[in-house]
């Protein structure tokens, strides 16, 4: 069934879910693409703990990360080829990708408890402003140049999400609460 999960959607009136532990959630966001469904992004075995058949796992965190990549299909190759994984990827256009059940562990955060405890999330985002071009060229638009403050010190000026994946990633933690539990404080 996992295979093809995007058959088990339900008939209701919504088309867009994401899926744990084998069930679809609904989230209010238009643009939703899993694994199964046709230029779905899927997590390669082997990349990730497999947890079908097992009781439901409860995670407790999102752990969201920026991938310093172009576009999420670019960060997927490259987490394949490390033999990681995550859960979702947010792109360029705020399409959400979702790689994997919620159920099984992705190998996103570096060590086992915190991989078995989250929800892994990338977002996609080339950081270094000497990609604006690549973003314009390809009908993205500008991204917003921000600075930032970390660890006591300013960051140079870098390329910032553009608003339409924050408000993805905001309807993805939603929906993600409403399927696992995770707090969102």
């Amino acid at each position: 069934r996992e295979a093809t999960i995007s058959d088990y959607r339900p008939a209701e009136e919504f088309n867009d879910s994401i899926v744990y532990d084998g069930n679809h959630f609904r989230i209010e966001w238009p643009k939703v693409v899993l694994w199964s469904d046709q230029g779905g992004l899927k997590a390669p075995k082997g990349t990730y703990r497999d947890y079908s058949g097992l009781k439901p796992r409860k995670p407790s965190m999102f752990i969201n990360h920026w991938d310093v990549c172009l576009s999420s299909r670019s960060c997927h190759k490259v987490l394949a080829k490390r033999g990681i994984s995550v859960h979702f990827l947010i792109d360029n256009d705020g399409t959400i990708y979702q790689t994997m059940d919620m159920q099984h562990v992705a190998w996103h955060a570096g060590g086992k408890a915190w991989n078995n405890a989250s929800i892994g999330v990338e977002i996609t985002n080339a950081y270094y402003p000497k990609y604006q071009p690549w973003y314009e060229k390809h009908g993205h638009g500008l991204r917003p140049v921000t600075r930032g403050f970390v660890h006591g010190s300013y960051l140079k000026p870098h390329l910032g999400f553009y608003p339409v994946q924050l408000d993805a990633l905001k309807a993805l933690w939603y929906a993600v609460h409403l399927a696992t539990g995770i707090p969102l404080k």
